[in-house]
């Protein structure tokens, strides 16, 4: 079969390789549509993979397809089952596992990383991990629901962000787009944007957005505007992108307790004013992947339009122009679609 194929010696390239067969408690699913994420893009740059990637690798962790063959042993599906793959495999024996947080497993593998992913025409996974999806939700739609979406509704779910009256999302990326939605569909009266791009504007407002600002020009105003529309201040801000001025932006908008929390992985970031931080009495948190049961709502909140993954989906490429869509990036999710039988 064709996939996708990443090693650091020989580089990114799309190669035949054995098609998987099904283990023990494994289905194999032939694959419909598999998201491109920024971790794959990290991964080929060189900036670090999650621990125990071993190559080479087939890349490919947001995937949608339907069910070609069952393992022995694998229950609750049928061969034509129309699914996606929640990517995270932990390891269901360590502390993280046992307080219920198996998201933040500390040994866990990851589909498309530590072991064969989606970006090919088949992939095995564990059954445990394929989750049924609506009929008529489109393969590419449903695919990034899987990282793109699940990993900001984790976010904002762990935060209380449901709670609040009004949140801020950093970045206009596949992550921030989805994060908006999502936020609305929680029901969030009052969900701002701050971009560097003065050209998000637009997809911002189209993803829900009530409010969209950027650094550009006079900061404070801008940060006058967002304390204006949330009656004081915001009650959760959700960071996609990393940068140090949008968190130092953050703080200057966030209401005394409120909680900045981030899913953005860049290498550093300084300049954080911490004494703020400590006289609002604020919170900086990270958040990392998502849970099985969250795929399951945002399959849910997609069957019934409660989010528009349309609106994030960029490209729809070939898995012959992968490579390309994998190193130069499109605004949005780019998404390796492959043509049905």
């Amino acid at each position: 079969m064709r996939a996708l194929v990443f090693d650091p010696e020989s580089g990114l390239r799309v190669a035949e390789v054995p098609t998987p067969q099904p283990g023990p408690g494994e289905v194999l699913i032939r694959v419909e549509a598999c998201g491109i994420c920024g971790s794959d893009r990290q991964l080929v740059r060189g900036e670090g993979a999650p621990f125990g990637t071993s190559y080479p690798v087939v890349l490919g962790h947001e995937i949608a397809g339907r069910v070609e063959a069952l393992g022995e042993g694998a229950s609750g599906l049928a061969v034509g089952d129309p699914v996606v793959v929640h990517p995270f495999l932990p390891c269901g024996e360590c502390a993280a596992c046992a307080r219920g947080e198996e998201h933040l497993c500390p040994r866990q593998g990851v589909i498309g990383f530590t072991r064969p992913g989606g970006d090919a025409e088949y992939v095995a996974v564990p059954a445990q991990n394929a989750i049924r999806r609506p009929e008529g939700l489109d393969a590419a739609e449903a695919a990034i629901l899987v990282d793109a979406y699940a990993t900001p509704y984790r976010a904002m779910v762990s935060a209380g962000a449901a709670e609040e009256e009004a949140v801020l999302v950093i970045g206009t990326g596949g992550l921030g787009l989805a994060a908006v939605q999502i936020a609305k569909a929680l029901g969030v009266p009052q969900v701002a944007v701050l971009s560097r791009r003065e050209d998000a504007g637009a997809l911002a407002l189209v993803s829900g957005a009530d409010e969209f600002v950027t650094l550009a020009g006079d900061g404070r105003d801008a940060a006058r505007r967002l304390r204006r529309m949330a009656k004081g201040g915001v009650g959760v801000v959700l960071d996609t992108s990393g940068f140090a001025e949008g968190i130092r932006f953050a703080l200057e908008v966030l209401r005394p307790g409120g909680k900045v929390v981030t899913v953005a992985m860049p290498v550093d970031v300084i300049g954080v004013s911490m004494a703020k931080l400590a006289r609002k009495g604020a919170a900086l948190v990270g958040s990392f992947g998502s849970r099985r049961e969250d795929v399951e709502a945002l399959l849910a909140m997609a069957a019934e339009g409660r989010v528009q993954p349309d609106v994030v989906v960029g490209r729809r490429v070939s898995l012959e122009e992968a490579p390309d869509a994998l190193q130069n990036p499109w605004f949005g999710r780019d998404v390796v679609v492959f043509d049905a039988p």
